[in-house]
């Protein structure tokens, strides 16, 4: 590192340099030597937080940095900006108190400059965070009209777009975000997502893999490719137009939809079962449907992608076990429904029943990430997949096994709450 030691500057230079070549590891190395020659060199502070914000685990390490940059200079925005994206980085979901602490610090450092677009991108990266799609909208305007190459902010107006369902903005942004600047990561990721809400999952995936060849370190991206593979799955892809439409929806009149439709289920089921029981258990069927599927068609779908010798490079561990989990517990309940042949249908029904709530209860653990409610979600997935597997035992061995009912009822019950629960949002994120 000889080449940077005659100053801090020269160090700050050469930081700067490696991480727009995404080599983190040696801009950190670069930003720490030149703290080492200037404890109070701001800038080095600042960048040396964005890179930590980078890696894995080291949210800490981000924030001290950024809060020492900001003690050094108090009013450079640059700093306080730095600050808030380290805030909103290290929050994990479901902690809205210190999401709306980020989202302090990002307006903060807005009235201190407002000129400054990175201020307003941040602010609505944050608003996007908690929600707020509108008030993102606004504030990601705001930075493309003082820079309209803000990445950071197109990506950010692009994804608040997208939430509104306003289709046709979005894709007139990105049109023109790609003519600007086709060699840009970001873009190409934001054009993913929209082609991929818009059913055309190959074009998603060229994009999201442009994006990845563009920029390996970019997890919107590698999230997106995720997305692209499991919509090769019909049934998901309908999953993500529902998943669209309910977007534009605030979380409260979600609720309301979930519940409006359970109360339209109950009067339906009560209308007809009385005269057909027969078209009873269809409306039954089709809640369930309706009910469950919105749970269950992301694993399923990473549970081909396991299968998939190329396309499972791209999951992560955690990902991998919600395809193996979810899959597996609806392969076990068409497996149930396939022994109605040969043992009792009943016994069958509720084999398969009990698998397919077992499905929902680790789909929900497996892709929560809430920082307290994800351990109650794995505490009942648990306590599901057992009664599951015992309930199995029990029909499959001639003696039976003690308490298989109220442990076959324990789980039906799990899996019922946990799809209210999930739906409504409790503890989930």
């Amino acid at each position: 590192m000889s080449d940077f030691n005659s100053s801090p500057e020269a160090a700050y230079e050469r930081g700067c340099l490696l991480r727009s070549q995404h080599r983190t590891d040696d801009a950190i190395q670069a930003f720490q030597h030149a703290l080492q020659q200037a404890p109070d060199h701001a800038a080095s502070l600042s960048m040396l937080a964005l890179c930590w914000i980078e890696k894995e685990n080291f949210a800490a390490n981000a924030i001290e940095a950024a809060e020492r940059a900001v003690a050094v200079e108090p009013e450079d925005a640059f700093a306080r900006s730095v600050l808030a994206i380290a805030l909103n980085s290290g929050a994990k979901s479901g902690q809205k108190k210190k999401i709306r602490h980020a989202l302090s610090v990002a307006q903060e450092a807005t009235e201190l400059d407002p000129d400054l677009d990175l201020t307003h991108a941040v602010e609505a990266t944050i608003q996007l965070r908690l929600e707020r799609n509108a008030q993102a909208e606004v504030a990601a305007r705001r930075a493309l009209a003082i820079n309209s190459e803000n990445t950071m902010a197109g990506e950010a107006l692009s994804s608040a777009l997208l939430l509104q369902s306003k289709s046709a903005d979005n894709e007139e942004l990105i049109e023109a975000q790609l003519r600007r600047n086709p060699d840009d990561d970001s873009t190409h990721s934001s054009a993913g997502w929209q082609a991929l809400m818009s059913g055309e999952h190959k074009k998603a995936n060229l994009h999201f893999t442009e994006a990845l060849r563009l920029n390996p370190m970019n997890e919107h991206a590698r999230l997106g490719l995720i997305e692209s593979f499991r919509a090769r799955s019909v049934p998901y892809r309908l999953q993500l137009r529902f998943a669209n439409f309910m977007n534009q929806f605030t979380s409260g009149k979600q609720t309301a939809i979930l519940i409006g439709g359970f109360i339209f289920y109950k009067i339906a089921y009560n209308s007809v079962s009385g005269f057909s029981p027969v078209l009873g258990n269809v409306i039954i069927g089709l809640w369930l449907v309706f009910a469950l599927w919105s749970h269950l068609a992301r694993g399923l779908s990473t549970f081909f992608i396991v299968l998939d010798k190329f396309a499972r490079r791209a999951l992560r561990t955690m990902e991998r076990l919600e395809g193996i989990a979810v899959g597996g517990c609806l392969v076990m309940s068409l497996l149930a429904i396939l022994s109605g042949l040969v043992i009792n249908p009943t016994d069958a029904g509720h084999l398969a029943l009990i698998f397919l709530f077992a499905g929902v209860c680790n789909a929900a653990a497996l892709t929560n990430d809430h920082h307290t409610g994800k351990f109650a979600y794995y505490g009942v997935a648990t306590v599901s997949t057992f009664a599951a597997f015992y309930f199995a035992a029990s029909i499959a061995l001639p003696a039976g096994l003690p308490n298989d009912s109220p442990i076959f009822s324990l789980g039906l019950l799990a899996g019922v709450a946990v799809s209210w629960l999930r739906g409504l949002g409790v503890g989930y994120s």
